[in-house]
């Protein structure tokens, strides 16, 4: 098992791009090519096959079961294919690039988290930094919501979807309200962005939502203030015709966000507040109810 903190993983994954199940731009038959002729093993094992059975979830297994040489030497070459591919451009790419460098060098030296490497004269810190503390937690609720994934019960899965939103809406400070009913409805809570409220809703089903979900939603808030505004967390998308639906004829109060987008924003692509704010416009300038990440993210 490589020796990896969590704040380590959360870099590595960041720049490997390991949001969504992909690492990079590899392809199921790329990425197994590559790793046998780094390190002369079979990505595609059973042994590697984890939860979803993802390429980043087969690296994440990887990373458990191979130890620090084995598993320095593949990073190093992933990250020297990353800069080939997709160098490094701004400042805090270049750094977070540095970093994985500096984890994959420890690695291959034989060094445990703490130690330097031979290699590089770099100091490494012992305490970690107010980002690398939010980083982690990222990482912790990251790890919960990949659980979820495979979780056999999915009404539980869906509760703790619910609790897994209410820390991520206060890990960035966002003053969320637990579950609470009115008369005649039950709202799965709320936030608030630059002091305007939004109603929540979060759903957890195995295809696309259809219409009758988001309609519902739709009628809780606009039974609210006229400034009120919602975020409907749809794990699995929408169907085009619950999208049309919900945009017939009304001007839309809501925005919908994914799983996908969830496990992004969990990587640290993009800063939950900031990714709302870019969400919030996209719904005032375009009536965009749904809008994909890499979109927001640019």
């Amino acid at each position: 098992m490589a020796d990896l903190t969590f704040i380590e993983k959360t870099k590595l994954e960041k720049l490997l791009g390991m949001g969504g199940g992909y690492v990079l731009d590899f392809s199921n038959r790329t990425l197994e090519e590559f790793v046998r002729q780094s390190v002369r093993k079979n990505i595609y094992d059973e042994v590697y096959n984890y939860a979803s059975g993802s390429k980043a979830n087969r690296i994440r297994a990887f990373w458990d079961r191979e130890p620090n040489s084995v598993v320095g030497k593949l990073l190093a070459d992933l990250l020297e294919y990353r800069e080939f591919s997709n160098p490094s451009r701004d400042e805090e790419s270049k750094r977070l690039y540095q970093d994985c460098r500096r984890i994959a060098e420890r690695l291959s030296s034989g060094c445990a988290v703490g130690q330097a490497s031979t290699t590089t004269s770099e100091p490494v810190l012992e305490r970690p930094s107010a980002r690398e503390q939010h980083l982690v937690a990222l990482g912790q609720l990251k790890a919960e919501l990949e659980a979820l994934f495979v979780q056999p019960d999915r009404q539980e899965a869906g509760l703790k979807l619910e609790r897994l939103l209410n820390r991520l809406f206060s890990l960035f400070n966002l003053a969320p309200r637990r579950p609470f009913e009115l008369v005649g409805e039950q709202i799965d809570g709320s936030f608030e962005l630059d002091h305007e409220v939004y109603l929540l809703e979060a759903k957890w089903e195995r295809k696309p939502l259809r219409e009758k979900e988001l309609l519902v939603f739709r009628g809780k808030v606009e039974g609210k203030s006229s400034f009120t505004r919602g975020m409907f967390v749809a794990m699995n998308g929408i169907t085009q015709e619950a999208e049309a639906a919900i945009r017939v004829g009304k001007q839309p109060t809501f925005f919908v966000i994914t799983g996908h987008d969830l496990m992004m924003i969990l990587l640290g692509s993009l800063p939950f507040d900031e990714f709302l704010r870019r969400r919030r416009r996209l719904l005032a300038e375009e009536a965009a109810v749904t809008a994909h990440f890499d979109r927001v993210a640019q």
